[in-house]
């Protein structure tokens, strides 16, 4: 009988990895070594060509709906949440590695922000609380839906701030089949959510805009000074 060529193949895989990271692997490498995880008994080399044929990259792959994995030959209901939980995991990584991030800047805003979406296929509305030395206090999303649709509720983010007992925050945005140039709706609604918060007594630094983990202050291009 033919010796199994595929026998230890996974062993070798993850020994590769232990020893180099990610130099040297393929892309398909990185998903068939990922899918290794949702998938036991079955050979995940095929699975991962699917997935980047069909998506064309890892992010692609990532960005992609539950929907649309399990429209791939391969892909089950529970290897789609498997995949999705990666981009998820790697936001709440970089989350709290930056939990003690300094805002005190532009750059250090935009950042903190363009990690902030990764994955994220829909609009969502993100608000970081800052103390008064400018370092971060938490940030969470406190609204989605599909692009153009998501709106903020005033009463909501007063609520949030107060609650995490902030007077100065910073909200960001997604484009997530755009690009990170603010909108003229974008600037006309930050104006009108800087007006409202003032008047309780809430600071709005600055809104970001983020695209394809770019990020765009509305403050350095000039959206601000509209405000004064």
């Amino acid at each position: 009988m033919a010796e199994n060529i595929h026998k230890g193949h996974r062993q070798r895989i993850r020994q590769k990895f232990m020893k180099t990271g990610f130099t040297a692997f393929a892309d398909h490498e990185k998903l068939e070594l990922l899918l290794f995880y949702a998938i036991p008994m079955k050979d995940t080399n095929p699975i991962a060509h699917n997935l980047l044929n069909r998506f064309k990259s890892i992010g692609g792959v990532f960005d992609a709906t539950y929907e649309q994995l399990m429209e791939v030959d391969g892909i089950s209901e529970s290897t789609a949440v498997f995949l999705k939980l990666v981009p998820e995991m790697a936001k709440e990584y970089m989350l709290s590695e930056n939990i003690h991030v300094c805002m005190d800047s532009t750059e250090a805003v935009c950042n903190f922000f363009s990690t902030q979406f990764i994955g994220d296929v829909n609009e969502k509305i993100k608000i970081a609380c800052v103390d008064d030395r400018l370092r971060l206090i938490c940030c969470e999303t406190i609204a989605e839906g599909t692009p153009g649709s998501v709106k903020v509720d005033i009463r909501t983010l007063v609520k949030f701030t107060y609650m995490n007992n902030s007077e100065s925050i910073i909200m960001a945005h997604n484009h997530p089949n755009g690009d990170s140039l603010p909108s003229d709706d974008d600037i006309r609604h930050t104006t009108e959510i800087y007006k409202k918060l003032r008047m309780v007594g809430i600071n709005l630094i600055d809104h970001i805009v983020v695209a394809k983990g770019q990020a765009t202050s509305l403050k350095s291009v000039g959206a601000f000074s509209l405000l004064k």
